[in-house]
């Protein structure tokens, strides 16, 4: 007789958790994989759960649902990568190699299946709750939610409604006669315009004209002393254009405020500083008075420090009162009138429709913040039939009256949760952080939050029509949106953001959490070097980690938990290898070493199968691998550096631009849509390899000799989507463009296009047919007369280059250039006479360099009614004399508002002012040295060729 023994519960708990790893290695070795399948499914499950739920962030119990349901999709995430890399990896074995490979695999694989089982017990409740607040109808719940509306324009400058007084005030204590260092404070609120109405001042001709030196500090709650001293230092070099202290980074808070101090008192030049910002946590340690004491130079010539804060009484302690400006809550009449210039667009009396009933409510829903009526005025335009309904929302919340619970609202409106992921992206940058439009959609893509390029162009795009987002710097293209360069949020709404992000784990840039919070978190933004990060902190769910510094940093050994990174920007931190304890992140799909002291690429750069950006600008990386051919994904690949020598020892010497050699195969990443900038080989074989790139949208090539011409022609006919071509010539190889062609597609799609050596006999006919070229650099080109005739009649063209381009002694415009608006013509040795006749009637920026011949402004520049700004770079006192009031050409420049005098690259004079200086005082006294506003034309080939 047989007894059957009952297994011990242990027993039977073992086999519960061996049996479907023993399933699923079982399947493996056969080849299948329906756990995975199945583990699919769930994903997709919750993932519709979660966008059936969007929006009910009033009721907490599905809030803590909605975090736990996204923390599962993201486990799943991080599975389905690391399943992915042994599949394939098996899959092209045949059956006995398979079977071996998967058995001495086994620990991996089964480590896989056991998670499996774990995501599938906990998907299971969380998936049914969703399930059930979608049917309830609960998930949809509009507390502090807004369907199908728009944001008014609340971080474009608002309407001075109300501020007017503020902004006379401003003025008056900046530009009056008080010979001492003065400290002015603008306070209010949060959202009252304090930055807003100082940036606009600040940003304002005559204040430009009054001070030699301008920096504006954004502080940070973190900021200690030092650190505020490093941005001020960094401010103040940046706007005159002069290379930092050698050793910054290292020096001591006395040391920095020697070197302020230094700098300042150079020829006891007038400054201005604004502090952006200031808060009680952060005057606290950056110490205001040793500031004022032992920085700033106090010279009897009327120098300000600026300060914006919400908090009065820090400054009531150390200002005068009549030193205050404080940015006052809007009356009920200036909130109403703000109100209608959002919603309706006009000022309306009386109110359209209904609205005028609402007033009353509206005043008291916003307090008068200028802030939350620009964005409250959004969300109710067009929506008359809705304004009780949604005021009665906000109206529910004893909160709903602070701007920011009305930008959170906004934030809330987004139905789409990618689209919001996009929006939230903002705060792994600092605030006030400008990033470009390029590097957003790269890291979107990155993220996962688009597919294509294109969806996250649309993202971005109704994230700009929602005016949540705002635009930071542009340039003068106006081909929808293009001439938006980057993009930032306004303090407020990056503050909110910031809330949102730390609430459901989207991502966090504090180390001060305890550390198990940190396990659950997916984006980490490190900025402030002082808050170390723990060496043993668990990151094992992270997606994506920013370093924001330039001050030396260890990086600390925490990728041995972070395997499952899928972005890395290291941009500016000073590192000199490449960290070996990234190629352990085989996930990696955004790798970003911009500007640090890299100098070689490891042959294992091959294990990052998975990179689409690889950013080595900046570095000092000359070859790379042949194994960099493994990176198959790979759309974006950016590597060059250049030296400015431009306006140092020799003006006339051009910036040194340093590409990278690529291996021979450089075609078979043909996934390829930014390669720049590739040095070309003696055999020409790099240029035949280019062919292969048919998807490649910009190509930056450099010592290209003449003989490759025609292939590199042959090869951008076939690239179907290109808009940005740079080519450089080899030194002494001249290239016969005339004998060149490209097809009837390529002059459609191309949009920049920059040639730097000579050209042989002048440019081809089809030049004329560039139908959407908007820029054109032509740099050493030495072309004929004629030529000039190939350019006017481009449609489209903006902004026009012209370096060493043509040998005349008369440049002659006549007609043409329908759009031109940015003209620049730089080191024409021979040229004596400009003359512009019925052309370039939409210019509105000139600049001339290094022309030292060229006797007098061009002709008819006077009929030039739409030109704002004029720079002349290296021009002979004799031609700058012309300009002067009462002088010889002086009334045929007098509309022109903006006239800048440069010498060694730095701003030396604005023409009127220093006219009036030599009247007072019989000489010539700077009045600007600072930024230029040119936004370094000279330095733009390569940045706009990739950016």
């Amino acid at each position: 007789m047989v007894i059957h023994t009952p297994l011990p519960a242990i027993g039977r708990s073992m086999l519960g958790l061996l049996i479907p790893s023993i399933i699923y290695w079982v399947e493996l070795l056969r080849g299948e994989h329906t756990c995975i399948d199945e583990i699919h499914f769930t994903y997709d499950r919750i993932k519709a759960s979660l966008r059936d739920t969007h929006g009910g962030e009033g009721n907490e119990t599905l809030k803590t649902v909605r975090i736990q349901g996204d923390e599962i999709t993201h486990r799943i995430e991080n599975l389905l990568d690391e399943s992915e890399y042994y599949i394939e990896r098996q899959g092209h074995l045949r059956c006995i190699l398979k079977y071996l490979y998967n058995i001495t695999h086994t620990c991996n694989l089964c480590s896989i299946a056991r998670e499996i089982n774990k995501i599938q017990k906990a998907a299971a409740p969380i998936q049914d709750l969703l399930c059930r607040f979608a049917h309830t109808g609960l998930g949809t719940i509009q507390t502090g939610r807004l369907e199908n509306r728009h944001m008014a324009p609340v971080l474009n400058e608002f309407d001075f409604v109300g501020m007017i007084k503020s902004q006379q005030d401003l003025l008056q204590l900046l530009l009056n006669e008080e010979k001492g260092l003065k400290v002015i404070a603008v306070t209010g609120m949060a959202g009252a315009g304090k930055t807003t109405l100082t940036r606009h001042v600040y940003e304002k001709q005559q204040v430009k004209r009054h001070f030699n030196y301008r920096a504006w500090v954004q502080l940070e709650d973190s900021f200690t002393t030092k650190q505020m001293f490093l941005s001020l230092v960094t401010e103040l070099h940046a706007e005159s254009k002069k290379p930092l202290p050698e050793g910054i980074s290292i020096m001591e808070t006395d040391q920095l405020a020697g070197v302020i101090m230094r700098y300042l008192e150079e020829n006891r030049r007038r400054y201005v500083i604004v502090l952006d910002g200031a808060s009680e946590r952060n005057l606290e340690k950056v110490q205001l008075e040793f500031v004022l004491n032992y920085a700033l130079p106090k010279d009897n010539n009327g120098c300000r420090v600026v300060i914006t804060t919400r908090n009065q009484q820090i400054v009531r302690q150390l200002l005068p009162q009549n030193h205050i400006i404080d940015v006052a809550a809007l009356s009920n009449i200036e909130s109403w009138i703000l109100f209608c210039k959002r919603a309706f667009g006009q000022i309306t009396d009386p109110p359209p429709h209904e609205a005028g009933k609402y007033i009353d409510r509206i005043n008291d829903l916003c307090g008068g913040l200028p802030l939350a009526i620009s964005v409250l005025g959004g969300i109710l335009r067009r929506e008359f039939h809705k304004y009780d309904k949604i005021i009665t929302e906000f109206e529910r919340s004893q909160t709903l009256g602070d701007a920011t619970e009305i930008l959170r609202a906004s934030i809330n409106d987004i139905d789409d949760e990618n689209e919001k992921s996009c929006l939230l992206y903002f705060c792994s940058f600092p605030r006030s952080y400008a990033v470009t439009e390029n590097n957003l959609i790269r890291l979107w893509c990155a993220e996962g939050f688009s597919q294509t390029e294109e969806a996250a162009k649309k993202y971005l795009s109704n994230l700009v029509e929602r005016n949540i987002i705002q635009a930071a710097e542009g340039d003068y293209y106006e081909h929808a949106r293009e001439g938006i360069k980057s993009y930032k949020v306004h303090d407020l709404m990056h503050g909110v953001l910031r809330i949102k992000a730390e609430e459901s784990n989207f991502g966090t840039s504090s180390m001060s959490h305890q550390p198990r919070t940190y396990k659950r978190v997916r984006r980490l933004s490190v900025s402030d070097t002082s808050e170390v990060i723990p060496s043993k902190i668990n990151l094992s769910q992270l997606r994506a980690l920013f370093i924001f510094t330039k001050d030396t940093l260890i990086l600390p050994s925490i990728f041995s938990t972070i395997r499952s990174l899928w972005v890395l920007s290291l941009e500016n931190v000073p590192i000199g290898n490449f960290p070996k304890e990234i190629l352990k992140c085989t996930h990696l799909r955004y790798l970003n070493l911009q500007n640090t002291k890299v100098n070689e690429i490891p042959t294992s750069i091959g294990n990052l199968r998975n990179l689409k950006t690889l950013n080595l600008k900046g570095t000092f990386v000359e070859t790379l691998p042949k194994e960099i051919l493994k990176l198959k994904n790979l759309h974006h690949l950016l590597a060059y550096r250049y030296d400015t020598l431009r306006y140092t020892h020799d003006p006339r010497r051009p910036d040194k631009v340093f590409g990278v050699k690529a291996p021979e195969g450089i075609g078979q990443l043909n996934k390829l849509y930014t390669l720049s900038v590739v040095v070309t080989d003696n055999d020409g074989d790099i240029i035949k390899d280019l062919a292969n790139l048919h998807q490649l949208r910009r190509l930056g090539v450099m010592d290209l000799m003449e003989k490759d011409g025609k292939n590199l022609f042959r090869a951008l006919n076939q690239m179907e989507n290109i808009s940005s071509v740079s080519i450089t010539l080899k030194e002494n190889e001249l290239l016969d463009i005339k004998k060149l062609q490209l097809d009837q597609g390529a002059p459609r799609r191309l949009q920049r296009l920059y040639l730097r050596g000579g050209l042989k006999g002048g440019l081809p006919d089809w030049f004329s047919s560039l139908s959407n070229l908007a820029r054109l650099r032509l740099s050493g080109s030495q072309l004929p007369h004629e030529s000039i005739d190939n350019l006017k009649n481009l449609p489209n063209l903006v902004d026009l280059s012209l370096i060493r381009a043509f040998n005349v002694k008369i440049l002659l415009c006549q007609g043409g250039f329908p759009r031109l608006k940015v003209l620049d013509i730089d080191q024409f040795d021979n040229l004596v006479k400009v003359e512009i006749r019925e052309a370039m009637s939409q210019l509105t920026k000139m600049i001339i360099r290094s022309c030292p011949h060229l006797e007098r402004i061009p002709l008819g520049i006077e009929k030039l009614l739409n030109v704002k700004e004029l720079h002349l770079f290296e021009m002979p006192s004799e031609f700058v004399n012309k300009l002067r009031i009462f002088s010889e050409d002086g009334e045929k420049v007098q509309h022109i508002e903006s006239k800048w005098v440069y010498n060694d690259g730095i701003q030396k004079e604005q023409v009127e002012s220093a006219y009036t200086d030599t009247l007072e005082s019989g000489g010539y006294e700077t009045a600007s040295e600072g930024k230029s506003g040119i936004n370094e034309d000279f330095n733009d080939e390569i940045t706009e060729l990739e950016e």
